[in-house]
């Protein structure tokens, strides 16, 4: 059986590289009596991987494990194993079953991530940041030189801007950026660039940037509209 563990990132924990935030979560895991299974190999290891890690310095409503198990556990008696082991700033949300094949896992299926972003106190810029946000999405094509592990590449980050909404009653901005596996578009590329098209710099530390939740394609019903996102927490099914 595979489980996909939704969990909350905020506070102290959102200074955790993750690679730390990996072991830690392993160390809980093994706390508990929750029947995971381990690998084969002759350093036996938990089976588990995550969707779309976050980085230093983020908040998130909505992170995701995969882990498999041995036998079935029921989610209310997961979430009590779990919940005594998490440190401030990391809350177990949801505990579900979710398709075993390897195609399924939450990392291969991760599209797009939503965002809520603001300036941090005393970091807005003086000039009409608003206007110049909507005048850049809105932008047919925005030629991006992406860094990436490999080297760099050319990309339209305009195909990566999924929608952005400035609402000013917050003085925040919502936005839907493509979040997956090679093809990724983080807020503070996206604010850097628009910084750069208007000749300024955008500040180290300058953004706010909470992850509301992360989004798979749902392929439309025969003779519906197009395809539409769906959360990773909202597949699979409690375990009674």
């Amino acid at each position: 059986m595979r489980v996909r563990v939704k969990f909350a990132k905020y506070g102290p924990m959102k200074f955790i590289g993750h690679l730390e935030l990996m072991r830690y979560l392993m160390s809980a895991v093994r706390r508990t009596r929750i029947p995971v299974k381990y690998d084969e190999g002759m350093h036996q290891r938990m089976i588990m991987s995550f969707a779309m890690p976050l980085g230093v310095g983020p908040t998130s409503s909505a992170e995701y494990m995969d882990i498999e198990l041995e036998e079935p556990i029921s989610t209310e008696a997961a979430m009590r194993e779990l919940e005594p082991h998490m440190c401030e700033g990391l809350d177990i949300l949801d505990f579900r079953e979710v398709d075993g094949s390897k195609r399924t896992k939450a990392m291969t299926i991760v599209a797009a991530a939503d965002y809520e972003v603001r300036f941090r106190e005393g970091f807005a810029p003086d000039w009409d940041w608003k206007a110049a946000l909507k005048a850049f999405c809105s932008r047919e094509s925005i030629p991006w030189v992406k860094e990436t592990k490999k080297g760099t590449r050319e990309v339209d980050m305009r195909e990566w801007i999924y929608d952005m909404q400035i609402r000013d009653d917050a003085d925040s901005v919502y936005l839907r950026l493509c979040c997956s596996v090679g093809d990724n578009l983080k807020p503070e590329q996206l604010f850097g660039e628009m910084f750069r098209s208007q000749g300024h710099e955008l500040p180290r530390f300058a953004l706010q940037v909470h992850r509301i939740d992360l989004l798979t394609k749902r392929e439309p019903e025969e003779g519906g509209a197009g395809a539409d996102y769906i959360s990773l927490g909202d597949l699979g099914r409690r375990i009674p």
